[in-house]
């Protein structure tokens, strides 16, 4: 039954006399709508939130005083107690469900909480309930379907902005012994590690000032636990030191928002990972320098010896004095396996960015062997003392140092014997159930992030290391992820709350959008569900990992009978064939979203790399259908994903490369690839501005070129690996009568010309009247796009005689080959060495006059001349080829 609301509440909220009034009306208004789910509808299409965003805003002519967050005393005014109601109602109609977040982000309510909580006068109390209620909101935002399926969280561009990063950072900044510090400085970085999802916003907050602060609260903790370094008072006033050494956390203090917000802050960015490692706070509990601060006075600390010289340095590879409250390992001999890419000529391609689809790029690591941070003991040593959310976040952070090379070498096989085997262990449902009391509503258990994140934490630590994949598998891991992807399948048992109408609600509700702040927007996940779906691509992710290099790994997975499920997690889902019925939230999937397709295609994507796997398991389970599908999606980041299984299962080894799946034909354009880029370029520009409404900045167009330099670097390596085998000269054939011969050829002329580089003032028209050819600066392709180009010229210069001519004579294309024999990247110059073999090979002797021919026209190129360059070229890889290049060149040219 419908209940009735009073919408004269609202007059008296806006009308009210006196502010007391308007206290007294809001009050009413709050008991109204708190635990009585059918009414907040009701209300929110009355237009209650603009109304309180407007009480909210009406405090801003408060006269200003001293800000309160540092002080223990507090005497809110009248106006506080108005806006306290105002917020506990928000936080009240957020807590409704996802779908409230649309009228929530459609008006000024996100504006109106921020302009409270950063005014100067705003006391701790009414801080405290703007928090509360901006992480509620973050949490509903996170079950909304556009924004699990884009991985984007549209509050973070409201939050981190230069006009209210201060305020985050002078909350995290206060002492944390005051009385209602903790809960704000928690709350705080609960916010950042939910919703700073954009570069942007996590390079803001490190060159705000942020991450030094969470250094600094991280820094308390060492303190506390007597951790800071023999010495380290001497060192204080050092350059890059903080000065003094912090106070201690108080015993109330939690350690695991600090560690969440640090690593996703630092994820993804080698800059920021150091960053961290030299925040002044750290630098001053664990200073470089130690070695020599510490021959004073001998102080006890946690590892109950003195800090006098000689101990933890004498000691079993121990770097520092954390290290010795550590277990002895041995060093770990290196006898590495010699598995074979698919694309063996690209180093990166076991790289974790461009295996689980587009993500930034990781910045230039420093040199592996710079000296490393006591943090890393101390963070070790926090993932094996404490357990839980804490021992995850510890060593995620580990994971990303690990990545970008911040570790010691030798740190491999402490990380295999005692982090490794943690992570394992957490995998089990057992030691999920053993921390079921700390439930807090489902919503923010600790327990569930642990189960979600785990197998993902997992991943990124052993992703580049066949060391720690070793360690990993030995201690269970690809049994316990089999199972864990099945059970991932099992139905939930939960059903939504109805709503408080009995109408039904349209298929289409899943997918409308609104910009009304008195409209609700469409429903979303419950937590469960998004639980199952984050579950699910963790461990795709994990597994994909670990059967990355190592064949037997692969055998493993496939006899484990997870195949199938790993091609039923490619099946999308489609929001619009969704009827909810009269609930409120979406309970199961029949489907999976991006990200989940995504994790699911790098598994496959690692499988298929396997002869042997991809002759019986991957075959028999169908796999070809669902990718043949997912390339043909309109989403750019599932296209780059399913092209990079599609260039395995095309691999000449591979029996689908006859498949009648694989035949592509009736889905390349009838023009040429250059009007399919054109289209291409003008999604693109769509998806940009899209993108900047939502974010409101153009970093994204980054983000656009990576994905399209990804697109294309896919596309020319699935033509080079068609092109490979006893049948390339037809395969060579056929692609030019279906693109046209001088169509494909200048394509690829035009991914090896630079491209003019207009000013910053000038469009490309008016550069292009204004300078001659001469006087335009260019830029060359991204180095990916040119080194599968020249893959590609490789398999053509390898065809027969008239393939030969056809790459020789064309007006451009020899002729900006032979001058990328002078490229900074060697892998490029070896390939044009390979292409001068290739066209002057002695493979027929029926062709000499041909190869005389072609020999002549290199030469007038000035060949000759680059490949004597070539001789003393650094890489050995291009010497060889060199001489081999040289040697056919004057054998033919009679010298």
């Amino acid at each position: 039954m419908t209940k009735v609301v009073s919408p004269h509440l609202l007059d008296d909220v806006r009308n009210a006399d006196s502010t007391a009034g308007r206290i007294a009306a809001l009050r009413a208004l709050k008991n109204d709508i708190i635990g009585h789910n059918q009414k907040k509808q009701a209300w929110t299409e009355l237009g209650v939130l603009p109304l309180l965003s407007d009480v909210l805003l009406s405090r801003r002519g408060v006269v200003a005083r001293k800000a309160d967050f540092h002080s223990p005393k507090q005497h809110p005014t009248e106006e506080d107690e108005m806006c306290f109601q105002a917020i506990t109602i928000i936080g009240s109609l957020a807590l409704g469900g996802p779908a409230y977040t649309a009228p929530i982000l459609a008006g000024e309510t996100i504006p109106s909480l921020l302009s409270v909580l950063s005014s100067p006068s705003c006391p701790r109390s009414l801080a405290l309930a703007v928090l509360r209620t901006l992480n509620t909101i973050a949490d509903q935002l996170a079950l909304v379907y556009q924004n699990v399926d884009n991985q984007t969280q549209p509050m973070g561009a409201l939050l981190f902005t230069r006009k209210y990063i201060p305020t985050f950072r002078g909350i995290l900044q206060q002492p944390g012994n005051s009385p209602g510090a903790q809960p704000c400085i928690e709350l705080v970085a609960d916010l950042i590690s939910k919703t700073c999802s954009g570069e942007q916003q996590k390079s803001l907050l490190a060159e705000c000032g942020v991450l030094d602060v969470l250094g600094l609260r991280l820094a308390a903790f060492v303190v506390a636990g007597g951790f800071v370094l023999p010495g380290a008072e001497n060192s204080c006033t050092n350059s890059g030191a903080l000065g003094y050494i912090p106070d201690p956390a108080p015993a109330d203090a939690k350690l695991t928002p600090i560690l969440r917000a640090i690593a996703v802050i630092i994820e993804q960015s080698a800059a920021r990972a150091e960053h961290l490692l030299t925040c002044p706070a750290l630098v001053t509990v664990f200073p470089r320098s130690f070695y020599d601060l510490y021959l004073g006075e001998a102080k006890k600390g946690p590892w109950r010896s003195s800090y006098s010289s000689g101990y933890g340095f004498t000691k079993r590879n121990v770097l520092n004095p954390i290290d010795s409250l550590l277990p002895s390992v041995q060093p770990m001999q290196n006898n590495g396996s010699s598995n074979f890419p698919p694309l063996g000529s690209q180093p990166q391609y076991d790289k974790r960015g461009q295996f689980f689809g587009p993500q930034p790029p990781c910045t230039d690591s420093p040199a592996p062997e710079e000296p490393e941070s006591v943090l890393v003991s101390w963070l070790l040593y926090v993932a094996r003392a404490d357990r839980g959310y804490v021992r995850l976040m510890a060593a995620r952070i580990l994971a990303t140092l690990f990545r970008h090379h911040l570790l010691k070498k030798s740190r491999v096989p402490m990380l295999g014997f005692l982090l490794v085997p943690l992570l394992v262990r957490m995998l089990d449902s057992a030691h999920y159930a053993e921390d079921s009391s700390t439930f807090d509503g489902y919503m923010n258990s600790s327990t569930l992030h642990v189960k979600e994140e785990a197998p993902a934490v997992l991943a990124s630590l052993v992703m580049d290391s066949r060391e720690l994949q070793k360690f990993a598998v030995d201690s269970g891991a690809i049994k316990k992820l089999a199972q864990m992807l099945k059970e991932s399948f099992a139905p939930t048992s939960e059903a939504g709350t109805p709503m408080w109408s009995t109408t039904k609600r349209p298929a289409t509700v899943l997918v409308q959008s609104t910009d009304s702040d008195v409209s609700l927007g469409p429903p979303g996940f419950t937590r469960q569900a998004l639980s199952k779906i984050k579950y699910r691509e963790a461990i795709l992710k994990a597994l994909a990992a670990l059967s990355l290099v190592n064949d037997d790994y692969r055998k493993a997975i496939c006899d484990l009978g997870v195949v199938q499920h790993i091609i039923d997690s490619m099946k999308p889902w489609n929001p619009e064939t969704t009827v909810l019925g009269n609930k409120t939230c979406i309970t199961e999937l029949e489907g999976n979203t991006t990200p989940v397709i995504l994790a699911a295609c790098a598994a496959a994507r690692s499988l298929t790399r396997s002869v042997s796997v991809l002759r019986t398991s991957l075959i028999d389970a169908g796999i070809a259908a669902p990718i043949c599908d997912l390339v043909k999606s309109s989403n750019i980041e599932i296209q780059i994903a399913a092209t990079s299984v599609m260039c395995n299962l095309a691999l000449d080894f591979s029996p689908m490369k006859e498949s009648p799946m694989m035949d592509f034909d009736g889905h390349i354009p009838d023009s040429s690839i250059s009007s399919k880029a054109a289209v291409d370029t003008h999604s693109a520009e769509n998806v940009r501005k899209r993108r900047l409404a939502l974010n409101g900045d153009l970093d994204q167009t980054k983000k656009l070129r990576q994905d399209d330099t990804l697109a294309q670097e896919e596309l020319f390596d699935l033509l080079r690996n068609i092109m490979c085998g006893p049948g390339a000269p037809d395969m060579i054939d056929y692609l030019l009568q279906k693109f046209g011969q001088t169509d494909f050829l200048d394509i690829l002329a035009s991914k090896l010309r630079p491209r003019p580089l207009p000013t910053a003032n000038a469009s490309i028209a008016s550069f292009k009247d204004k300078l001659t050819t001469s006087q335009q600066k260019s830029i060359l392709h991204p180095t990916e796009i040119i080194r599968a180009v020249t893959y590609v010229l490789i398999h053509i210069a390898a065809g027969v005689s008239r393939h030969r001519h056809l790459l020789v004579f064309h007006q451009d294309l020899l002729k900006l080959t032979m001058a990328l024999l002078s490229h900074s990247n060697w892998q490029i110059r070896a390939n044009c060495v390979w292409i001068v073999i290739n066209l002057t090979l002695d493979d027929d002797k029926t062709d000499r006059a041909s190869r005389v021919e072609r020999a002549m026209r290199l030469k007038s190129l000035g060949v000759m001349e680059r490949l004597s360059s070539l001789e003393i070229d650094s890489e050995s890889d291009v010497r060889e080829r060199t001489k081999t290049a040289l040697d056919w060149m004057k054998t033919l040219l009679g010298q």
